[in-house]
């Protein structure tokens, strides 16, 4: 929870935005506490450097949860290249539609609210359904 203070982020919406992601990383798809051979390798909160360079964010330039490899050596490796020879589709898509900037990852449902998504995905899909309000893209559910 301190690392998701220092990007802005509520324990609902790190629920919010896991829950987007199906709980796997969106770049690898692994659980975020797949062991490594350096032990658990936990969420990491990926942001945008280009909005606020460091280890903190403004939390608006926020992407995504990812596994410890894909954000400190696979994400960061891969933008540090030149334009031209960033040609992976599956990391560009991920760059252009990043999973916590889309309309899925806001706070919509009850279980966004409580506990702690586990870190190795043991509680993959115990979180409510049941929407929090009506919005016109997600009606109530009955």
């Amino acid at each position: 929870m301190r690392q998701a203070r220092r990007h802005g982020l509520t324990l609902a919406r790190v629920n919010a935005i896991l829950r987007a992601q199906d709980d796997t990383c969106p770049l690898c798809h692994s659980l975020g506490g797949d062991q490594s051979t350096e032990g658990p390798s936990w969420w990491h909160i990926d942001h945008d450097h280009a909005c606020c360079p460091g280890q903190s964010s403004c939390g608006q330039c926020v992407r995504g949860l990812l596994c410890r490899d894909c954000n400190a050596r696979g994400l960061a490796w891969y933008e540090n290249l030149p334009a031209d020879l960033r040609s992976w589709d599956h990391i560009n898509a991920y760059l252009a539609d990043p999973p916590a900037r889309r309309p899925e990852a806001a706070v919509l449902l009850y279980g966004d609210l409580e506990g702690v998504r586990s870190r190795d995905g043991a509680f993959a899909g115990w979180r409510s359904d049941r929407l929090l309000h009506r919005t016109p893209e997600h009606p109530l559910k009955p």
